[in-house]
């Protein structure tokens, strides 16, 4: 990766948008500390990444990925993985935040059953119930729906758009709703920052930015689907 540089402002959603390889998994491994730059800088708050202890800082962020890491164990037990100390009532507030509580209390065991037998996206919102009871203030987003049909994805919606409130969260995605509905995009290309800005910024500059979207919009056939609503 090289030529990069980008500002990402507190208690928004900035989305890392670009062609397979450009480098966006890299940029959150790298504000993760799973991997350290051979060159430059990264600043939190103003100070360097590497003056952080990385057990605070992976403490003060929270991750969810296109397949989350669901254990042997009841839901309770994988929700209580955000935070172990938190009681049953605060299990039962994150899992209503993530809007799961009611499935989960449909069923025989309710919070006892075995997390493994949900589905998909079921556990996708059981990984954002431990976000909600970690409560951190920092949010990586990786392709999170990625793995989901668009059922599975329209209903995790809710859970997403309420992790991402008064958080700073930065988001990888395919999906065009959860692009636009960013206030900063930032587009990779080859390793590199090539522009930054609103979706409306970016679309009328018609560049790297603008030719992504329209291939995204031209995949899904959008024209076809917006006539289908008129």
């Amino acid at each position: 990766m090289s030529a990069i540089n980008f500002t990402i402002k507190p208690n928004e959603t900035s989305a890392l948008v670009g062609l397979s390889g450009a480098g966006k998994s890299t940029i959150i491994n790298l504000l993760d500390k799973f991997y350290l730059p051979s060159s430059g800088n990264i600043y939190l708050d103003g100070v360097d990444l590497n003056a952080y202890n990385t057990d605070f800082l992976r403490k003060n962020i929270g991750l969810v990925l296109q397949k989350n890491h669901i254990f042997k164990g009841t839901i309770a037990e994988n929700i209580l993985y955000g935070n172990p100390n938190a009681s049953q009532l605060e299990v039962i507030a994150a899992a209503k935040q993530a809007y799961i509580h009611e499935q989960i209390v449909n069923l025989p065991k309710g919070y006892d059953s075995e997390a493994n037998s949900l589905s998909g996206g079921q556990q996708q919102r059981i990984a954002i119930a431990r976000l909600f009871l970690k409560n951190p203030p920092i949010i990586f987003l990786d392709e999170p729906t990625a793995s989901l049909d668009a059922i599975a994805t329209e209903q995790i919606k809710k859970s997403l758009d309420a992790i991402k409130k008064d958080r700073t969260v930065i988001i990888i995605s395919h999906s065009i709703s959860q692009i636009i509905d960013a206030s900063n995009i930032i587009v990779l290309e080859k390793g590199s920052c090539v522009e930054q800005g609103t979706h409306e910024q970016l679309y009328d500059n018609k560049s790297v930015y603008y030719e992504i979207f329209t291939a995204m919009a031209n995949s899904l056939n959008i024209d076809k689907i917006t006539q289908t609503f008129d």
